[in-house]
């Protein structure tokens, strides 16, 4: 039975930890080995990602390197997941996605959940958008309305080179509220999650997860009922999104009422 890849990297494309946060929760719930790395020598600025140097419960003093470390997760039943969770690096992304790449070819995988997080616009009391798009090479035409420029993350690299091999590679992201970037997000995380289950056969134990998230939020809440301004910058957010496609909801809009937001804040300093 082929193999399924989950990747997630920490850094820039990770907002609120949300996608490095899934890899870590399979880890907790389900059997896992280490199988594979890509030695962070080549690849990770060290002054950025520090290895940092721990004591064991032996007592020994060991240095722990920012690498990519592939894991081989075994669920109770379907297929094998192989996860990859490691710092986006800071050079020669084009050898290391080659790197990863090759390590998943020889590992037997032939389908790729690529997981991101961004920062957005979107209101914390509501669901947290989600995007899943199957990666194609070359690209498959779509509405401009659909399409994206601007910069890009080794997550997008690494789908666009997986699925340029022949893997199946889905790109899967969510929105995450910028207000709160600050702190992990448990419902972030709780949103890939849902995504990911569709790839995987046996039932991802989410409880400890459903809590986390509703906690969050009730966070969340009480921290906008302490500042008037966000929870008026909140509102509004929920109004937009609750009319979405309706003009209020475009993103010009939301974009005025967040520098709204702003000022309104730098009046009050």
């Amino acid at each position: 039975m082929s193999r399924i890849a989950i990747t997630a990297f920490s850094g820039w494309n990770d907002a609120g930890d949300a996608a490095t946060g899934v890899i870590e929760h399979l880890h907790e719930v389900w059997p896992s080995r280490p199988v594979g790395a890509v030695d962070a020598e080549e690849y990770i600025d060290f002054q950025i990602n520090r290895p940092e140097i721990r004591t064991t419960d032996e007592g020994l003093r060991v240095l722990d390197w920012p690498d990519t470390r592939l894991h081989l997760v075994t669920p109770p039943r379907g297929p094998e997941i192989i996860t990859v969770l490691g710092p986006e690096p800071s050079l020669h992304w084009k050898r290391f996605c080659d790197e990863v790449l090759e390590q998943l070819q020889a590992l037997g995988v032939s389908a790729i959940a690529s997981l991101g997080a961004l920062l957005a616009d979107s209101p914390h009391s509501r669901p947290l958008p989600v995007t899943a798009r199957v990666e194609t090479v070359p690209a498959q035409t779509v509405e401009e309305s659909e399409l994206y420029s601007g910069p890009i993350g080794v997550p997008t690299i690494l789908a666009r080179r997986t699925a340029s091999a022949g893997l199946r590679t889905t790109s899967i992201w969510v929105q995450v509220p910028h207000y709160v970037s600050q702190n992990t997000s448990p419902k972030a995380v709780l949103a890939l999650m849902r995504e990911v289950q569709d790839m995987v056969s046996a039932p991802i134990p989410l409880e400890e997860l459903i809590e986390d998230a509703e906690a969050w939020e009730r966070g969340v809440d009480e921290l906008a009922r302490t500042d008037e301004d966000v929870a008026e910058y909140v509102r509004r957010l929920e109004r937009a999104q609750d009319a979405a496609g309706l003009p209020e909801a475009s993103g010009d809009a939301i974009a005025r009422e967040f520098e709204q937001f702003l000022r309104r804040r730098r009046d009050a300093d």
